[in-house]
């Protein structure tokens, strides 16, 4: 009786650390966003056949728009660009300790994809310019080249991360980087950020 209750003690200390070893860890969410920012720079855009160079320029024009963990800039922050100027668009999501997490989305391209939308149709002309880690095209939108073709009224620019199902990314296309039934992508929004806009024409603006 003695030896059957030394196996059953010893069975049970075995099980306990083989499953110890090989129960996953958790992982802290790395998506978990508690401030984001909006950094507009602007770019040359430089036509090569079919397709568009970018190239950076001296002294460019540089608008960075931040937001609460809520999405929202703060009270009275608009954002004002020029019609027929390209800017290179870019995400800075910062965690709860402040670190940059934004690489996180292009690490996991194939289940984020961002929707830029709020603009009357034709104001916008969009790029992807994400790279993987072997530095391969990708398309998610952490990165890219916005381009303005044409004045349009005030309105609200909207920025969405989305985190995809599994297998939803196979069904967007680049054409869809601004597709207002972005929702039939099934997921959830990462990042949902919003800040109104004045696209205005080369010869000034009006506050």
């Amino acid at each position: 009786m003695k030896k059957l209750s030394l196996f059953a003690i010893i069975f049970t200390i075995l099980l306990s650390t083989s499953c110890s070893k090989d129960d996953p860890t958790p992982e802290i969410d790395q998506e978990e966003v508690n401030a984001a920012e909006l950094v507009f720079t602007e770019v040359e855009r430089e036509a090569h056949g079919d397709h568009y160079h970018y190239n950076e320029i001296e002294n460019p024009d540089v608008e960075h728009v931040k937001f609460s963990k809520e999405g929202l800039p703060e009270v009275g922050t608009h954002l004002h660009l020029e019609v027929g100027k390209t800017y290179k668009l870019e995400l800075i999501a910062k965690d709860f300790a402040g670190r940059e997490t934004q690489q996180t989305f292009v690490q996991r391209a194939d289940i984020h994809q961002a929707f830029i939308l709020g603009a009357p149709e034709g104001t916008f002309e969009y790029a992807y310019a994400d790279r993987d880690a072997d530095n391969n095209k990708i398309q998610v939108g952490v990165t890219g080249y916005l381009t303005v073709a044409k004045e349009a009224d005030t309105f609200v620019f909207r920025y969405i991360m989305r985190h995809l199902n599994p297998g939803v990314k196979a069904n967007i296309t680049a054409a869809d980087w601004n597709n207002k039934d972005f929702a039939k992508f099934t997921g959830a929004n990462d990042i949902d950020l919003q800040v109104e806009v004045h696209v205005v024409s080369d010869h000034g603006h009006d506050h």
